[in-house]
């Protein structure tokens, strides 16, 4: 590894990147940041990454970078050359979502200024990317190499430190080991295990009411006459966005056609065939309905939904799409769990479990602070 990429930063060449599966005890790992995941391999990346990471995966980090609304940069720490953490850092120049927006940070957080976004973006999961089989001690301070390097590029950007939103408790503790963190608790992730067994013994296990309902949704799918499939996503781009940009009109985002279509074809690009979309067509092969899903170790991860409303035939589309159809592929694909964003009580009435969330922020200046963490209204005592 050195060298300087064009932009000043200093670069990787990935050549000199060592065997990922090489053990690494060591108490000072170094530090490089650079500007573009191209520049580390997408193996020795993605062996950080675990079944619960899709969303830190070296696949979907490349589709988002496209996104020229933010400037990213990519803290790694080594030991020797193997790759033993990571952690993406994002300057927004614009955000259309609230979900990633300084000011609902500053509110949930009751803290002050713009930070860097720490972990990932257009999603719903993040946090720090460590290898597993660290000693505690070397976990630690990798994780406090890597926040502290995201921090001195916050305080020479003039921002007022970094915020990671969308933790699982796991990295919530991860992070507060190496540093002093304000946390709140966010919302939660919906997560159906158990689709392994398939979508009739998956059914007959939710309690009595749902099961009866669960089965009523599912014949009403069956008698409407759609034609169902499995099409990869970069044969059916256009179709796919119009469909889910009519479903975020309605839910009052404004994205429109055109913008869609191009962030999916960079999605289809860069994750490829993990990349599927479960598809509900009419008798003419018109595409009515859709589900776009990302494939990732042992779950099905639930990307976006899209319907045209005005051709429903009131047979439960979002749901059978959403649930039972998934359910159906995850099984013929040996998956055993779907990750359906974030919860609604519609999701757990059909059988997802609510995994809760947390935001965090480093803040500058806290670096001679002892690690601990602060939550904010409580929060510690719902779900940590």
């Amino acid at each position: 590894m050195g060298g300087q990429r064009s932009d000043g930063g200093p670069a990787t060449e990935r050549s000199d990147w060592r065997p990922c599966s090489e053990s690494a005890d060591v108490c000072a790992p170094r530090v490089r940041v650079v500007g573009g995941i191209g520049e580390v391999e997408a193996e020795c990346w993605n062996a950080l990454a675990g079944a619960d990471d899709f969303y830190m995966s070296h696949e979907w980090l490349a589709s988002i970078e496209r996104d020229r609304v933010a400037r990213v940069r990519y803290v790694l720490a080594l030991a020797g050359d193997r790759l033993i953490g990571a952690l993406p850092i994002y300057r927004l120049l614009y955000e259309g979502g609230t979900f990633y927006q300084n000011q609902r940070f500053r509110t949930l957080l009751g803290i002050e200024g713009d930070h860097l976004v720490a972990g990932s973006r257009l999603c719903n999961r993040g946090g720090v990317l460590l290898a597993d089989d660290l000693r505690a001690d070397v976990g630690e301070q990798t994780v406090r190499v890597l926040l502290q390097a995201a921090l001195a590029v916050a305080e020479g950007e003039g921002l007022h430190g970094i915020v990671l939103p969308y933790l699982p408790a796991a990295q919530v503790q991860r992070i507060r080991r190496a540093a002093w963190v304000v946390a709140a608790r966010d919302d939660a992730e919906a997560i159906v295990s158990g689709a392994s067994v398939g979508v009739d013994a998956y059914v007959e296990r939710l309690p009595k009411k749902r099961r009866y309902y669960a089965r009523q949704e599912r014949d009403r799918y069956a008698k409407a006459g759609w034609r169902s499939g499995v099409e990869p996503l970069a044969g059916c781009v256009p179709e796919v966005a119009r469909l889910v940009s009519e479903v975020n009109r309605r839910h009052g985002d404004t994205v429109p056609d055109f913008l869609l279509r191009r962030i999916f074809r960079w999605e289809a690009r860069a994750v490829g065939p993990r990349a599927v979309v479960l598809t509900c067509r009419d008798e003419r092969g018109a595409l009515v309905a859709c589900a776009v899903d990302f494939v990732w170790r042992d779950m099905l991860y639930l990307h976006a939904v899209g319907l045209d409303h005005e051709r429903l035939r009131d047979s439960f589309e979002y749901f059978n799409l959403m649930i039972y159809r998934a359910i159906e592929y995850a099984s013929e694909q040996g998956l055993d769990r779907l990750h359906l964003g974030l919860v609604t009580r519609a999701k757990t009435l059909r059988g997802a479990v609510a995994n809760p969330l947390w935001t965090a922020a480093v803040l500058c200046g806290t670096a001679g602070r002892a690690p601990g963490v602060r939550f904010v209204d409580g929060s510690a005592d719902t779900g940590m």
